[in-house]
């Protein structure tokens, strides 16, 4: 049947419209009458096997009962309307669509949102960019669809607040306050709450009357009287700015006001961001509002703090960013009051911008007593600058006390994934390949990704502590790195993504820097003889792009680093050589002396 019609008794009439009735008029009037306001789709001819004694039976009916007969009618045409109403094009309104449907465009409008836990979503080395991972745009246009509907007013108030940015000032805060309390419904949308804390302030300029007059060498000449006006409002201008001095910030909050406002007001916030700023001399960001009775220092009582002050509690806080961390946390007691703090952190991102041997000390310090529930780690100690480090003495000297890739080894079966920017050497696997063997446990680490600003290098028989693809010594340890990472691969069987990369802002060739790049089964990089060896007893599927193995010898090495030092391209156009013989960079070193 094309069309479903209305009760079975429809039905009966449409076929009984289809059969003759010779016997009566009236009968026969109404038929045509009926056949004639019954439209081509209701004539239908029946599937029935005709038969005389049902005509009888219907004709019968018909006559006797009227009534039925137009109760009958008004069926058709009510189903015909609805059926004209179900073919015809009709119009849909946006705010009639599903819910998830409106979210789609909102969406593909305003962004995606990522899910707060979810990191299948996030960049292949398994870190996440919390600067960018909740921010959407912020356009007017894009705001005023709150005012579309309901159901957009929530979608949209969602996206705009599901990442704020406040001054760490008291007037920042109180305004802050002062809005989420008159907007309560606005608070479960904030998932992440970011400080930043201002290092300088503007220091009241001196008065006007203290700039002194205009030269008389402007108003000298009466040409020069019109062109004096103007000029002598620019040398003002000017000179204002110049008296314009700035001094250290004297009105930001505290830890404990960041805190406390992030209990109050945002309970449902996941990550939280402090921005401690960088500069020369900058003070340390205090913990605790200073007290007149208690001048020292104020530290928890584990750590020989001799009052009961600690931060609030924020328990559904699992990410922590620390941006210009030197300004937050220079000793091992620093973090462990944000420790404290955070009983369910999950994520811990830390950033120094420039390199000191006292980060160095006190991340050391920190990976001892690193909480068990942190999964994800990223921790940047040397900030991508051309302006060198400290003295290689002074670096040797801390490693008798610390050595931070020990300290990292240790940590590292215990995570999912690692970033890492700074000195690193091949320490870090060969520490934790051991602890791996003696623990037994099914580790999980997922991803790694380390930046190698230089290695560590023992002292004397000749090593020096300099970089580059023309440092022999550099590029051993570079090797030594890579040969253990490679090695760690048969222990650690849920690694798939591991990449190391030597960054230099000052490399003559920066795409000739050496890197190693495994992401599953592809492998980039640098490569030679043993390292081929060991990852194929590790991961015998993984395959170097650009890399025949039946020509794995020292000939290919002698040809790469022939046709750079011939001068010819070494590599494709738009990128990096896939595969790089290691062995060929001692011949460019000694091209190069």
């Amino acid at each position: 049947m094309l069309h479903e019609g209305p009760p079975s008794i429809s039905q009966t009439v449409s076929s009984v419209t289809d059969l003759p009735i010779p016997s009566q008029k009236t009968a026969r009037d109404s038929q045509q009458k009926t056949s004639a306001k019954t439209p081509p789709l209701l004539r239908r001819p029946s599937r029935i096997k005709h038969r005389p004694q049902d005509d009888i039976e219907v004709q019968s009916l018909l006559q006797g009962d009227d009534t039925l007969r137009q109760d009958i009618e008004d069926a058709n045409v009510a189903y015909l309307e609805k059926l004209a109403l179900l073919t015809q094009p009709h119009s849909v309104r946006l705010t009639e669509l599903p819910v998830e449907v409106q979210e789609g465009v909102i969406d593909h409008l305003a962004g995606h949102m990522i899910g707060i836990t979810t990191f299948s979503a996030v960049a292949p080395n398994g870190s996440r960019n919390w600067s960018t991972a909740m921010r959407h745009p912020r356009r007017k246009q894009l705001s005023d669809l709150a005012l579309v509907s309901k159901t957009w007013r929530g979608l949209i108030q969602e996206r705009l607040y599901r990442h704020i940015k406040v001054k760490g000032t008291h007037a920042g805060f109180a305004e802050c306050r002062a809005w989420f309390t008159h907007h309560k419904h606005l608070r479960p949308h904030v998932r992440h709450f970011e400080v930043w804390m201002p290092v300088w302030e503007v220091k009241a300029c001196r008065r006007k009357t203290d700039i002194p007059p205009i030269p008389s060498a402007f108003t000298t000449r009466p040409d020069m009287r019109n062109r004096a006006h103007g000029r002598a409002a620019v040398v003002i201008q000017e000179i204002t700015d110049m008296t314009q001095a700035f001094q250290q910030a004297s009105h930001n909050v505290t830890l404990d006001d960041i805190f406390r406002h992030t209990q109050d007001l945002f309970p449902e916030a996941y990550a939280l961001t402090i921005e401690g700023g960088h500069g020369k001399r900058t003070p340390l960001i205090k913990a605790y509002p200073p007290k007149a009775d208690d001048s020292a220092t104020q530290y928890p009582v584990a750590l020989g703090n001799t009052s009961n002050d600690i931060l609030a509690v924020n328990p559904n806080i699992g990410s922590l960013v620390l941006k210009g961390a030197w300004n937050i946390v220079r000793e091992p007691y620093d973090f462990y009051n944000l420790k404290t703090a955070l009983p369910n952190l999950r994520e811990y991102h830390c950033t120094y911008a420039k390199p000191k041997i006292q980060a160095y000390a006190a991340m050391c310090c920190i990976m001892k007593c690193f909480p068990s529930t942190i999964n994800h780690l990223n921790i940047c100690l040397e900030g991508l600058t051309s302006k060198p480090s400290s003295t290689p003495e002074k670096w040797r000297k801390l490693y008798a006390d610390y050595h931070i890739c020990d300290d990292a080894g240790r940590l590292l079966p215990k995570l999912e994934t690692l970033s890492y920017t700074g000195r690193i050497c091949s320490s870090l696997f060969r520490t934790a390949l051991d602890v791996a063997e003696k623990c037994r446990d099914t580790s999980q680490l997922k991803s790694v990704d380390l930046i190698v600003r230089n290695c560590c290098r023992p002292s004397g028989c000749g090593y020096n502590d300099a970089t580059g693809i023309y440092q022999i010594d550099f590029i051993n340890a570079f090797k030594n790195l890579v040969l253990e990472a490679v090695r760690s691969l048969s222990v650690f069987s849920s690694l798939h993504y591991l990449r190391i990369r030597f960054l230099d802002l000052d490399s003559p060739n920066p795409l000739l820097n050496p890197y190693f790049h495994l992401q599953g089964n592809k492998v980039t990089g640098i490569w030679n003889d043993e390292i081929l060896t060991l990852l194929r007893a590790a991961r015998p599927d993984a395959e170097y792009e650009g890399l025949d193995f039946a020509d794995c010898g020292s000939k290919r090495g002698d040809r790469f680093a022939e046709h750079i030092l011939g001068g010819l391209p070494p590599l494709p156009r738009g990128g990096r050589p896939k595969s790089m013989n290691v062995d060929a960079y001692a011949a460019l070193a000694e091209a190069r002396i």
